[in-house]
């Protein structure tokens, strides 16, 4: 690359190449925390490069500049343009990794649109409705298990109810111990994908890398069964493997085995590890905000009795429409995504040239407070008055590539808040460390401990300690 790619970023303040080590080393910083990194930018709005002076590509291919382009605007410039700004495949070794990773997240026109079409039947509005029957008994087997006055770690619950779900409606399966280990191996090919230590070590045995290639192929297989039954079984089944087998697109053609395998993989994780992120966030928030969550107990008793949301009664829970709407704009599932220029374009009043990797942040678009009064606040009440437009409040991203499931997430995890807030109250073990992860999705780490208080409880906010206190205001 010519330091010519670096000229319209040159004089821009950015992060100091770390000494001896250079801008390799700003990127290991970043992968390592990228919400920090970006915090620490001179500007988290507009364009700022990855590194002082400039450097090559981080995670994608290309042969520009990195840079961070951050806010509703450059969002609308990049999400609003496929064909100008391009997804990639995270590097990884080649073989099953890249055929599980060529899911619609790194597909570009015209092929993106097509495997969109052919995948959006099984998320139809109606289609999801009829989902709402199976999240509510397995919501409420979790339930059964859990004893009112126990701490659990529920974000650990929360994966294997999430899990359990998207088996059973994604993929038409009972989740047992089989199951249970295909998502934990669905789970460590993404973590390791994004491990700084997978991304610069050889393929040997018993290296992060050849641990990658191998849990990958051990994906593939259990997939690839999945798939083998369900063409066998050829059945009319509702759930969305079982929909994505019998599709066909205006000229008769179906997906591919290595088609399904993409797609499949990519709904797998989405299906799940999204929902239960954003089901303890939302937990967590309001176990730091018991006035909150005393009103909204005092709704859904108000409304539902007990028993558990109709599609027609979640509408008539405005409170529960804006807890959740004000967890996920705090801690978007998956706050940061990439793409690539493929031709000259201007962010900003920043020229950027064709293959500069563009990163945008969610999280700190959704922290903007020309958009949002107090922004680092949790403030259910704001979704009354406030109005962000698509690109300044996403959630589930926006434009061609908003997430296909939205509208299925959005709903089990409104039905799961509804159910357990009217069985238990739970609270953060007093004093517990509540750190973020970032890898894809944002995790509180290393769990989330809360103490089971009895429904109708009147409690007080818990100490908390860890770096979610620069995330989110909580008053003493």
């Amino acid at each position: 690359m010519s330091d010519g790619s670096y000229a319209s970023i040159a004089g821009l303040p950015g992060p100091a190449p770390i000494p001896l080590l250079g801008w390799r080393a700003n990127a290991l910083r970043f992968l390592l925390d990228p919400i920090a990194y970006i915090d620490a930018l001179p500007s988290v709005r507009g364009v700022s490069p990855f590194v002082a002076g400039g450097c090559p590509p981080v995670l994608l291919v290309g042969d520009g500049p990195a840079v961070f382009a951050i806010g509703g605007a450059a969002n609308k410039v990049v999400l609003g343009d496929m064909e100008g700004f391009h997804s990639q495949r995270v590097p990884g070794p080649p073989g099953a990794f890249q055929r599980l990773t060529a899911g619609l997240f790194s597909m570009n026109t015209p092929q993106h649109g097509q495997q969109r079409r052919l995948i959006q039947p099984a998320f139809h509005k109606r289609r999801i409705e009829g989902y709402r029957d199976d999240m509510v008994a397995l919501t409420a087997q979790m339930l059964d298990g859990w004893t009112a006055g126990e701490t659990r770690d529920v974000l650990a619950d929360l994966q294997r109810l999430t899990f359990t779900i998207a088996s059973r409606t994604l993929f038409g399966i009972e989740a047992g111990e089989a199951t249970f280990s295909l998502g934990a191996s669905i789970l460590e090919v993404v973590q390791r994908s994004m491990s700084p230590l997978t991304v610069v070590s050889p393929d040997l045995p018993g290296s992060p890398r050849r641990a990658l290639v191998t849990t990958s192929a051990k994906v593939e297989a259990g997939l690839r069964a999945l798939v083998a039954e369900r063409r066998a079984a050829g059945n009319e089944a509702s759930d969305v493997l079982s929909t994505l087998v019998r599709t066909r697109d205006e000229a008769g053609e179906a997906l591919t085995d290595d088609e399904l395998i993409g797609q499949m993989f990519l709904l797998f994780f989405a299906g799940h590890d999204t929902t239960r992120n954003a089901l303890a966030w939302a937990l967590f928030l309001l176990s730091q905000h018991p006035a909150v969550a005393d009103a909204l107990v005092d709704e859904l008793d108000g409304v539902l009795h007990g028993d558990a949301p109709t599609m027609e009664q979640l509408a008539l829970l405005p409170l529960l429409d804006r807890v959740v709407k004000e967890s996920l704009r705090l801690f978007p599932p998956a706050p940061l995504t990439a793409r690539m220029t493929m031709r000259p374009t201007t962010i900003a009043g920043v020229d950027l040239p064709v293959g500069t990797e563009v990163h945008l942040s969610y999280y700190h678009t959704h922290r903007d407070p020309d958009v949002f009064a107090e922004p680092t606040r949790f403030r259910p009440e704001r979704w009354a008055t406030e109005t962000p437009t698509p690109y300044e409040y996403v959630p589930f991203g926006a434009g061609a590539r908003q997430c296909i499931g939205a509208g299925f997430a959005g709903l089990e995890i409104r039905v799961v808040l509804a159910m357990l807030l009217q069985r238990f109250r739970p609270v953060l073990a007093e004093g517990a460390r509540v750190d973020r992860k970032t890898s894809i999705v944002l995790s509180p780490h290393p769990g989330l401990p809360m103490l089971l208080r009895p429904r109708g409880s009147r409690v007080t906010a818990p100490r908390v300690r860890g770096n979610v206190l620069g995330m989110v205001t909580i008053d003493a």
